[in-house]
């Protein structure tokens, strides 16, 4: 009967002494540098859409329309695109964290996304 008592005291301190040991160590991405240079609807945003998004979200297919033709006109007009607030932006919030299309996107897609609504969603 001691015997069980000692085992069962040495398994719960064995148990308490693992719980203590675990570290969790967070890991924070690191920033993204800053984008001070104007971006270019026709050359920097097109070119996540083609690499990207075409595939899928093309006339027909699932809205808004990234062809090239259609993208910018899909974007605005379909509410996709918030000047007033753009992390609020449907298009940038898609692109990010638990968004449905962040597994197609990388964040530094993400970012000039949304520098290019801060300065002003231009079809530059």
């Amino acid at each position: 009967m001691q015997y069980r008592k000692y085992l069962f005291m040495i398994a719960v301190l064995m148990g308490l002494l693992s719980l203590w040991s675990c570290e969790y160590e967070k890991i924070y991405p690191e920033p993204l540098p800053p984008v001070t240079d104007t971006i270019h609807y026709s050359t920097d945003i097109q070119s996540i859409w083609n690499s990207a998004c075409v595939g899928c979200h093309s006339p027909g297919v699932t809205p808004p329309d990234l062809s090239q033709a259609n993208s910018y006109n899909s974007l605005i007009n379909g509410n996709f695109v918030n000047i007033a607030d753009p992390a609020s932006s449907l298009i940038y919030t898609c692109m990010i964290g638990n968004g449905s299309m962040a597994v197609h996107t990388n964040p530094t897609q993400a970012n000039l996304v949304l520098v290019w609504i801060q300065q002003g969603a231009k079809n530059n």
